[in-house]
């Protein structure tokens, strides 16, 4: 074992006032935002015109560490330095590690053994780091050869888990583009659709969920399975056999109760998840949505779910959810009556089934890719655990 603080430099970024910041000709500011899974991001960039001391240039091979941050889930996201665009600095809630076990050390980074130090070293949660808690880390180190060996081990597996994620990014986009290619910008309605209240497109209109204390859920494998705002993502449901439950009467669950093809919108969050919403396929069992939420049922002689679905998670509705929306401390609102206000287009239902058939396509891709994924994560954790305990 040794201690990180013996083991190379540590630096604490910079601080800059918001009169530093330019538009061009300055100094990048590398932050938070530009970490993404273990990697520089450079789509945020904040340039600033302050003077800079020389150890605060980022080097190749430096090891970029979020150290201070208002999320926890964000503090100790580390991203390895390679390939510079041109001369870089960082800001105070950022941390430069720079040593010669550079890529064995990030991987360390990334194992419960580095979490469960900060923990026990922090007397709440988790939303700083500093260099005296860095200083005193203990790391497992075996000789130069076995460190070489981990390290490219856990990057071929690493490798494969960000490509998989590039993949059905890729496959995300792919559906995105088609709609646009099928049904034109939503916007600008290209090929002059309908347009039409969604009230006169439903035949069950949206309804809010069911409000249960939290007293009433179980974790013993009892109840009823309930779907929450965290349950979906991106127009569909992340894992129905995952969902939380919780015990409730047959009255509540005949009036919650989802049924396939029904189609969810969240109706209260932070503003920038207002009206996220998905489509219930795939139901396992019977199934309750809680009270954050609406459902509704569109008519099916007029309307693919599928198709509505996409257009609910587009531009074009949000930016009608914003102007619905009721705003309040931290979070937003909207309520039947908004929803119902929302236009949306009438494009043929053959065409709309059409879609949906590539959609259903694209999903089997997206699954064969994800149990790559889960094997390859699988492995990382057996392999982090082997490695760091």
């Amino acid at each position: 074992m040794a201690k990180l603080g013996d083991l190379g430099d540590i630096f604490i970024g910079l601080t800059y006032k918001p009169d530093d910041v330019v538009d061009e000709n300055g100094t990048i500011v590398l932050r938070s935002s530009n970490i993404q899974n273990g990697h520089l991001d450079y789509e945020e960039i904040v340039r600033v015109s302050c003077p800079i001391k020389e150890k605060l240039w980022v080097k190749e091979n430096d090891i970029l560490m979020c150290t201070r941050n208002g999320s926890s889930r964000l503090v100790g996201k580390t991203a390895f330095i390679e390939n510079l665009l041109e001369p870089m600095t960082f800001g105070a809630f950022m941390t430069i590690i720079r040593t010669p076990y550079n890529r064995y050390i990030q991987h360390f980074f990334n194992s419960p053994m580095f979490r469960n130090q900060l923990n026990s070293s922090a007397t709440t949660t988790i939303n700083q780091i500093t260099k005296n808690m860095l200083d005193s880390i203990d790391i497992p180190l075996p000789d130069t050869a076995t460190q070489r060996q981990i390290a490219a081990n856990l990057d071929k597996v690493t490798h494969t888990i960000d490509l998989c994620n590039a993949i059905l990014e890729k496959l995300d986009l792919l559906v995105k583009s088609r709609f646009v290619e099928m049904f034109g910008d939503t916007f600008l309605n290209p090929y002059k659709w309908n347009k039409i209240k969604i009230q006169k497109a439903v035949t069950v209109e949206p309804q809010n969920g069911l409000y249960k204390p939290q007293s009433d859920y179980v974790d013993n494998g009892e109840g009823i399975p309930i779907l929450r705002i965290d349950g979906f993502y991106n127009g569909k449901i992340v894992d129905f056999s995952n969902l939380k439950r919780l015990n409730c009467s047959d009255d509540e669950k005949n009036k919650y109760l989802l049924i396939e093809d029904d189609i969810v919108i969240n109706r209260v969050n932070s503003i920038e998840h207002l009206g996220k919403c998905a489509h219930i396929k795939g139901l396992l069992e019977d199934t309750v949505f809680e009270s954050n939420m609406m459902r509704m049922h569109f008519a099916v002689d007029r309307f693919n779910p599928v198709y509505v679905t996409q257009l609910l998670c587009s531009s074009f509705i949000y930016d009608q959810v914003l102007s619905h929306a009721k705003k309040a401390v931290n979070q937003a609102s909207i309520n039947q009556k908004d929803v119902l206000d929302f236009d949306i287009y009438v494009p043929p239902l053959a065409l709309q089934n059409q879609f949906a058939a590539f959609v259903e396509q694209t999903d089997k891709s997206k699954l064969a890719v994800k149990r790559v994924l889960e094997k390859a994560e699988t492995l990382k954790k057996a392999l982090m655990q082997e490695y760091f305990g």
